[in-house]
């Protein structure tokens, strides 16, 4: 399926849950929204040949209090990404992969308690693939579930769990909830939700003066896809592991709108093909590799 039918399908998806959602809350809700350009630069790959690219973030959701002790969600994601490959002896000489795209939708199920423990459980199916790739072969579809609770005016606790049934492969994962207000500028919270790509990481961050913040964080990334039909590796599975070790510097626009400038690097970079059953064809280590990103954050 081309990649605008994918985008008209995932906004299919969320409007359909988004209008089922506010006949329960009887309540339109607001809206937010994140664009972040990303850049990966050129890399050496362990056999020869180097790797990089570039990318664009986005998503959009809104979320319904159903009543004082619950509440409902709807986000969608949408990620695309160019990648080239100079003269990658490890992968046979060819280009594993080009143009990637993902596509999903999450709704984010909340319930507080009366002794106020925040129970949450977050259904997400999303499409993943190479331009070319058969739309039924590259779903993948899950659940994270979580506890949380705030132990002190300024510190929530939580543990949560993520399960998916990715592309070839089972995955499962453990992850941490934190946001702690250390003081009145330090901070350490998730950079990330927890997905498919996995656990949400952790962010230190410090309120500068005149508004400015600046952090520094890092979680673990790892990206599967269904390759193209025509390509080099017909129906294969590509995947890209990294952990990507940030610095970031942010600002509020208005009382809606912010955004946050990202330099950083890829680290422990692993990029591996496999046939359509999963087994194992080529796999490459990757040098750490510089990255810059910018994001837009807001809510209308």
């Amino acid at each position: 399926m081309p990649a605008p039918c994918l985008v008209r399908v995932a906004c299919a998806a969320v409007l359909s849950t988004g209008v089922a959602a506010v006949s329960m809350a009887q309540a339109p809700p607001g809206v937010s929204f994140s664009v972040a350009p990303v850049v990966q630069f050129d890399s050496d790959l362990d056999s020869g040949g180097d790797a990089a690219y570039a990318a664009v973030l986005m998503s959009l959701g809104t979320n319904w209090a159903l009543d004082e002790q619950s509440s409902l969600g709807v986000r969608l994601r949408l990620d695309y990404e160019d990648w080239h490959f100079d003269k990658p002896l490890g992968f046979g000489g060819a280009q594993p992969w080009d143009r990637l795209y993902r596509a999903g939708v999450s709704v984010p199920y909340g319930f507080t308690t009366e002794s106020g423990w925040r129970l949450g459980l977050t259904p997400t199916i999303e499409y993943a693939g190479e331009s070319g790739a058969s739309v039924s072969d590259a779903l993948e579809y899950g659940a994270t579930a979580s506890v949380s609770r705030a132990v002190r005016p300024d510190l929530t606790l939580g543990l949560g769990v993520g399960v998916f049934e990715r592309i070839e492969e089972t995955s499962a994962f453990p992850f941490l909830i934190i946001d702690w207000r250390i003081n009145d500028r330090l901070r350490l919270t998730n950079p990330f939700p927890a997905g498919p790509a996995g656990p949400a990481g952790l962010e230190l961050s410090y309120a500068l003066d005149s508004g400015w913040t600046a952090g520094v964080g890092a979680a673990y990334r790892s990206y599967r896809f269904r390759l193209d039909s025509d390509g080099p590796f017909p129906d294969g599975v590509g995947e890209h592991r990294f952990i990507p070790v940030f610095v970031q510097l942010g600002r509020d626009l208005t009382e809606n709108l912010s955004f946050k400038l990202y330099a950083g690097a890829a680290t422990g970079t692993t990029l591996k093909v496999e046939d359509e059953k999963g087994r194992r064809l080529f796999e490459e280590d990757q040098d750490p590799a510089a990255m810059l990103g910018v994001s837009l954050i807001g809510r209308f």
